[in-house]
């Protein structure tokens, strides 16, 4: 859970507080940020973490009952501890972004854009191809689609394009629906596409997140950063256990998400660019309205219930890893992994990091 130095923790708690928000500040970590009274605890064991030498840079977010009851951030913004992993700092999060990824698609589910229950093809036709005729919108984001992986150049996960016409010509691994298997990278690009085949505006898919959740709930996400956004992004680097268990090969497959070029292009499953105030305000939005309300929720209760229903047998288990991965429509429901997290817990996590709930 803790490979990364520099990392996010967003959590959002569903409980019953209301007070006043007081400040706090640790000179010799650099913490500092806002804590309700009666959520000190919170404060106390990020900073442990940097007590315990745990990370180099992290903040911490939890928002209740459509507030904000902690924010946080401390330490470094990289090695160089030249600059404070403050408030403007922001974090690549990995998986977490699929998230993002399953609201997008129950977003155009809402506006009567896509069917979850319908054919691809109907919005996809080219994708109808080598035993794919048959894959439902629902398949892609449970992970049923039977295309986890495909064997291309790495340059080319940075060309839309090339990537969809690749998961076009892919015959799947299984029958779709038929199974489920974590699609790591090309769920973003089933998915993002289905979004950009039904945007009446035919924007990208990293720019439909900007203009149809970022902007409305008042959150940071980048999908595609831009260049003039790059110096606020904490560097990824691995603790020294880390080092030690993590092959070669995976170690530079984490350190190229350090690139800018990787930062700046759309690959939706795993690239997201954010902080740990957006990834909780945005989880408190599609539950409820913020602020008072004055921003309303992203997504209704009737979809949100559609969207964190299980989409597949009670039970099975993932083909490839037979781990308990229990999917909605592109949500990880939590509560079916772990059940002390009580009923009605989903999100989504993220690989090497904390989870988000």
């Amino acid at each position: 859970m803790n490979c990364y130095r520099a990392m996010h923790c967003s959590i959002f708690i569903v409980s019953v507080l209301t007070s006043t928000v007081v400040g706090y500040k640790y000179v010799d970590y650099n913490i500092h940020g806002t804590v309700t009274p009666g959520w000190e605890f919170v404060r106390d064991l990020f900073r442990d973490n940097f007590v315990q030498d745990r990370d180099l840079g992290a903040s911490v977010a939890v928002y209740h009952q459509g507030k904000l009851v902690v924010g946080l951030s401390g330490g470094w913004l990289d090695q160089s501890r030249a600059k404070p992993y403050d408030d403007n700092a922001l974090q690549v999060v990995f998986s977490t972004s699929k998230g993002l990824v399953a609201a997008a698609v129950a977003l155009a589910v809402q506006r009567g854009l896509l069917d979850y229950s319908a054919l691809v093809t109907r919005y996809w036709p080219e994708y109808g191809q080598y035993g794919k005729e048959n894959t439902t919108v629902g398949d892609i984001l449970s992970h049923r689609a039977g295309l986890p992986d495909v064997a291309v150049p790495f340059e080319q996960y940075m060309n839309w394009t090339a990537m969809i016409h690749t998961l076009e010509d892919q015959s799947p691994s299984w029958p779709p629906g038929s199974a489920h298997s974590y699609h790591p990278l090309t769920y973003g690009w089933l998915a993002g596409e289905l979004v950009r085949r039904v945007d009446p505006k035919k924007r990208s898919f990293g720019q439909f997140i900007h203009d149809e959740i970022s902007t409305p709930s008042i959150v940071e996400f980048y999908i595609g950063l831009p260049s003039a956004q790059e110096h606020r992004v904490s560097p990824l680097e691995l603790n020294q256990v880390s080092k030690e268990i993590i092959n070669d090969s995976i170690t530079a497959s984490i350190y190229s998400f350090n690139e800018p070029r990787l930062h700046q292009v759309e690959i939706p499953a795993v690239n997201r660019i954010t902080n740990a105030w957006s990834l909780a305000r945005f989880y408190s939005s599609l539950i409820g309205d913020l602020d008072d309300g004055k921003y309303k929720r992203v997504l209704n209760e009737d979809i949100m219930k559609l969207a964190t229903k299980l989409n597949m047998p009670d039970g099975e288990l993932d083909l490839v890893s037979q781990a308990h991965l229990p999917f909605g429509m592109g949500f990880m429901l939590f509560d079916k992994m772990l059940p002390r997290l009580g009923s009605g817990c989903f999100g989504h996590f993220g690989n090497l990091e904390y989870s988000h709930f």
